[in-house]
């Protein structure tokens, strides 16, 4: 089983609103199945320390909550794991919340904080930084351009 685990702001959303290409990037990638045939687990990780349910609340308002279900596995959020991202305990906990026979070659971490994807490569997890609003660099120029990068990842045909 594999688990691409994102960043959400300015990753998958900004100012409140879903990037171009976002809601179209979780539905592609929620349809794959790995080399075993197994779905590719979505999740979502992120420096946040208000109440949990604030954070759901969000994911439902930008219509993307259900992709991350159930949120109690899916969801990890600094305040609850009390590291902020890209500590080794914050992936950790993202991790084993999903499938705790996951190791990090099973994770592909998509991200536009290029310092968060140095240091989650070097733990040993995949990473893919996405171009943020406004910005340059990244890996990819947009979510459009993911798919084929997931697709490899889990050995999608």
């Amino acid at each position: 089983m594999k688990i691409v685990l994102f960043d959400l702001g300015q990753t998958l959303e900004n100012h409140d609103a879903l990037l171009p290409g976002a809601l179209q990037a979780l539905e592609d990638i929620s349809a794959l199945r790995d080399r075993d045939g197994k779905p590719v687990l979505l999740a979502v990780g992120s420096d946040f320390d208000e109440p949990a349910q604030q954070y759901y609340d969000i994911l439902g308002n930008l219509g993307i909550r259900s992709f991350f279900e159930p949120v109690s596995a899916r969801v990890t959020l600094s305040g609850e794991v009390g590291m902020h991202k890209p500590a080794k305990e914050f992936f950790v906990a993202a991790v084993t919340k999903a499938d705790p026979g996951l190791t990090f070659d099973d994770v592909l971490f998509v991200t536009e904080n290029e310092d968060h994807v140095v240091a989650a490569r070097t733990l040993g997890l995949h990473a893919i930084q996405v171009r943020p609003p406004g910005g340059s660099g990244g890996d990819v120029s947009s979510l459009v351009e993911l798919l084929p990068h997931v697709q490899e990842f889990v050995g999608a045909d």
